[in-house]
């Protein structure tokens, strides 16, 4: 298969998948909300949160090998395809030890930290080392996967995984409802867990029979991939800034605010979590393909497919964007109450920190694939601006000054040095070319929302009665604003129009 044609494999597989799982979460949310209460919820995701902190130590490593496998795959190179993966195993094997002793040493402090909650202080640590065990058989036994990624053969972890997440969530409501048992709740997370590592595993066997299980890292091994080893400590940092510029929002707001807040902020996060896994998998691959296509080093195409996917992504960005402005509110309402609305400030936050993660992809997308992260000062300044200004804005604004931390820091090192970055030492290009182009798209993307806003002022804006309502009200808003934006785009964006005549040309060659 092409990559094009891998591309959009991978994306309508993990899609349809992902839409089976959205249904079944906000379902299960509901469910667990009445019966667990905000508290319970708030401090589960405060714990995943903690998760995040302790699988710090693995960040980096996943980017790194992927950029040391699409030469070998491209190749096919199976030995070289071997020792590479065989010494992943061996970090991370290193690395699970680390984060079990890390987490061991994190709920030592839990009775001091759970001290202002109701909640059983066992439970809690429980349900801690439940999610640490089923996170840390993933570092012993499924690292095998990064194979996948980069052989653009992602659709078989989002099968596997994605199924695995539904069983878990209906086996949970049913627990709640026919046992109202917290303990199996918290049971069946680990359970399934380790059910789809075991079919992970087989699976990838059969994909992959002359794949080493068992391969044995010597000195030689470690010598001969020094580069790695090098490549995952700068990816580290990058990731680390990534992890406090999102991760710690649900901690801060815990410590600062209160647990009930974090499950209120959950709510929108879940929903603007599922709106943007749904458009990643719309590119599920693309991180590979990207990968192939700077393995081939045509100048001229790389920018051809960056621009391309520049134009895609503001599509997607600002139709997404708008959409969950306009009608999150209303969702929220009919899903669980009015008790759970939090001010239109925080709204228009959260979604200008969605379209930010939207548009910045492709950028991080020819930056990993060019193996570009010797600026390890970046994420430092990066997650020092995030947390200084998150926790003086939280103690001024309340909730919305951590948003607003988040939004300034991502602009400045996301939005503003990446991208020089990158043109600088992966285009070798001058950054005017990729700030004329961003502009532009930004510029198009503004007159496109302007045009639509005179045309939403022409419909009732009043709060939807029921669900159906709402599907309709936003479905009009949302083919309006498609409309407008594919026409504004279609006429004035270059990379949009060699992404039509691409497009055009893949449905005739299947015709």
């Amino acid at each position: 298969m092409s990559r094009l044609n891998l591309t959009v494999k991978n994306g309508w597989i993990a899609l349809v998948f992902q839409l089976g799982y959205i249904v079944v979460q906000f379902f299960s949310r509901d469910i667990f909300l009445d019966n667990l209460g905000d508290e319970f919820i708030g401090s589960e995701g405060t714990l995943k949160s903690m998760l995040m902190f302790l699988n710090l130590s693995e960040l980096g490593i996943g980017t790194a090998i992927g950029f040391a496998l699409y030469n070998p795959i491209f190749n096919n190179e199976r030995d070289k395809i071997n020792e590479i993966i065989g010494y992943l195993g061996y970090l991370y094997k290193k690395i699970g030890l680390f984060i079990l002793i890390g987490g061991v040493t994190l709920a030592l402090f839990f009775p001091l930290f759970f001290k202002n909650t109701d909640m059983n202080i066992g439970v809690i640590i429980f349900l801690f080392f439940s999610l640490l065990v089923g996170n840390l058989i993933n570092y012993f036994f499924t690292y095998h996967m990064f194979l996948l990624e980069a052989d653009q053969k992602s659709y078989v972890n989002v099968t596997i995984g994605t199924t695995s997440y539904i069983l878990k969530l209906v086996i949970q409501c049913i627990v709640l409802i026919y046992f109202e048992s917290v303990i199996l709740w918290i049971s069946t997370e680990l359970l399934i867990a380790v059910l789809q590592v075991i079919v992970l595993r087989m699976k990838i066997k059969q994909i992959y029979p002359w794949l080493a299980f068992n391969y044995k890292v010597d000195d030689d091994v470690k010598t001969r991939n020094k580069y790695i080893l090098r490549k995952i400590k700068q990816v580290s940092f990058h990731k680390f800034g990534s992890f406090v510029s999102t991760g710690t929002d649900n901690i801060l707001i815990f410590a600062l605010i209160n647990p009930a807040t974090v499950a209120y902020v959950g709510n929108y996060q879940m929903v603007m979590g599922n709106v943007n896994i749904l458009v990643s998998k719309l590119f599920s691959g693309t991180n590979a393909s990207v990968g192939n296509l700077v393995a081939e080093n045509d100048i001229n195409n790389m920018l051809k497919v960056f621009w391309e996917m520049m134009a895609l992504r503001f599509f997607f960005a600002g139709t997404t964007s708008l959409l969950i402005y306009v009608g999150l509110d209303d969702f929220i309402i009919l899903w669980l109450g009015e008790k759970y609305l939090l001010s239109p400030n925080i709204l228009l936050a959260l979604a200008i920190i969605f379209f930010i993660l939207q548009v910045r992809q492709p950028v991080d997308s020819f930056k990993q694939a060019y193996g570009l992260y010797d600026d390890i000062w970046s994420p430092v300044v990066q997650s020092v601006i995030n947390l200084l200004l998150s926790v003086i804005f939280v103690l001024k604004y309340g909730i919305i000054g951590v948003f607003m931390g988040t939004i300034i820091s991502q602009i400045a090192i996301v939005m503003l040095w990446r991208p020089y970055y990158l043109f600088a030492k992966g285009f070798n290009l001058n950054s005017v070319v990729y700030w004329k182009g961003f502009s532009l798209h930004l510029v198009y993307f503004v007159l496109a929302s302007s045009l639509f806003y005179f045309i939403f002022h022409l419909f009732d804006t009043s709060r939807s009665e029921n669900i159906l309502m709402l599907i309709v009200k936003l479905s009009i808003l949302g083919a309006a604003f498609l409309c407008i934006y594919l026409i504004v785009l279609r006429l004035f964006s270059k990379g949009f129009k060699d992404l039509i005549n691409r497009l055009y040309s893949l449905v005739r060659a299947k015709i």
